[in-house]
């Protein structure tokens, strides 16, 4: 076995510095976006296709519907769309002997590129400025996918022969809080005994994130116009004194909560209020006082968090709103999960999975990493849950997630190429004995 060290990975990381930032630049310029319920993401699994054929790989396309006994699991969302191009993939670089095996799995799909009003370049048109690429996806997560593929080209490159089989996958449709792509391929067997998942979490070794709850508060009352000189109740009014008592929700639920992975400043729990409508399932409406209004929010929670508590806590506080409080009693309210539960995750921070991460980090980037929770949900609780694996998120620095200009550090796609092989190296070199 070639004998691997992180001056020699440098050496290699710096050769093909400009390579790895212009496959970069390629994936960002499809338009892979997740539009639920459809998704767009095939021509870009196509090309990573096409590079893992051409490392010599052996690799598997499927849609998640392919998964036999997939819509029967409770983590199976419904609802999505998927048409026979909208497919996962999965590549394998198998070991030659008994060591331990590692899945580096990315999500492929992106946020739509709205809103419109993007500066410093348009959404597929990636540029470079201040060190930063800008593009939709570039931090979430197509920094994180070319840092993966790219830290086992270069370990390829340089003699590497793992003893443990190395998995690489690229996913659909984990947007929109979806994991339906994650679920199919921890069903289809594609699971080992580390899994790295490169979610943005600003170069900090996160073997736990938040959990989501999604839902709607409807309020309803008596649509109209009071040309007579009535009183009609208008829930829009109704809805702005919601938004306030979803501020105070929001202080109880983080003075009640904690956990010792998120004691950082600026992982406090948060609530998002992502859209208020009036619009009646599409129909035409009067002029007038709205029949009825939306409100959509997230909730999110740390690991340990069950759906029955928070729904008996949230339910109680928004019933007791709704009784006492005189903006809100002419309307009856109405609290909707959609969606589904975004589990949360902790991998035991004990687990010599999390440690070799960061040893790997410490030896490559030549200082220890922050160690905590990621401040936002994604799907690694069905890597933990479903495939039953150590799962830690690590990925770059960078901004603008789902909004304009998002930009990743470069500085920090070519850090992670160099540490992902590092970790490879120090993982799959020994058994799992």
């Amino acid at each position: 076995m070639t004998d691997v060290n992180s001056q020699l990975i440098q050496e290699a990381v710096l050769k093909h510095s400009k390579e790895i930032i212009e496959w970069t630049k390629k994936l960002i310029r499809f338009p892979s976006e997740n539009r639920y319920p459809d998704g767009y993401e095939c021509e870009a699994q196509k090309f990573i296709e096409k590079e893992c054929k051409d490392m010599g790989w052996d690799t598997d396309m499927f849609t998640p519907e392919d998964v036999s006994g997939i819509k029967d699991h409770s983590s199976w969302l419904p609802g999505r769309k998927y048409p026979k191009e909208r497919k996962n993939l999965v590549s394998k670089w198998k070991g030659s002997g008994e060591g331990k095996s590692i899945l580096f799995s990315g999500h492929i799909d992106v946020a739509p590129s709205i809103p419109k009003n993007w500066k410093i370049c348009s959404p597929y048109e990636p540029v470079i400025k201040d060190d930063r690429l800008y593009g939709r996806g570039s931090v979430d997560m197509k920094g994180g996918i070319t840092a993966l593929f790219w830290a086992l080209k270069i370990l390829k490159d340089i003699g590497f022969n793992p003893s443990g089989d190395i998995i690489f996958e690229s996913i659909v449709d984990e947007e929109y809080a979806g994991g339906n792509g994650t679920l199919a391929s921890r069903l289809k067997g594609y699971n080992a005994d580390l899994a790295i998942i490169p979610e943005p979490s600003r170069m900090q070794v996160c073997p736990a994130c938040f959990g989501a709850f999604v839902g709607d508060l409807i309020l309803k009352g008596k649509a109209g116009m009071p040309f007579m000189g009535s009183t009609i109740p208008n829930p829009v009014d109704g809805a702005s004194r919601v938004i306030e008592l979803f501020q105070r929700w929001e202080k109880e639920w983080r003075s009640s909560n904690t956990h010792p992975l998120f004691d950082e400043s600026g992982k406090e729990l948060k609530i998002v209020l992502w859209s208020i409508n009036t619009d009646d399932s599409g129909k035409i409406s009067q002029m007038g006082t709205p029949k009825s209004i939306k409100i959509s929010w997230i909730v999110w929670c740390y690991p340990g968090m069950t759906e029955d508590i928070f729904y008996r806590k949230f339910r109680s506080f928004w019933e007791k709103c709704s009784n006492s409080d005189p903006k809100l009693k002419p309307f009856k309210m109405e609290i909707m999960p959609t969606f589904h539960y975004v589990k949360p995750w902790e991998t035991d921070i004990s687990d010599p999975a999390v440690q070799t991460v960061i040893d790997s980090f410490t030896q490559y980037i030549g200082k220890s990493p922050v160690v905590g929770g990621a401040p936002f949900s994604c799907d690694l609780g069905i890597y933990g849950e479903v495939g039953g694996m150590p799962s830690i998120l690590i990925g770059p620095r960078g901004d603008n997630l789902h909004a304009p200009d998002e930009w990743v550090l470069i500085e920090d796609i070519l850090s992670l190429t160099g540490m992902f092989a590092l970790l490879v190296y120090l993982w799959c070199r020994d058994s799992k004995s």
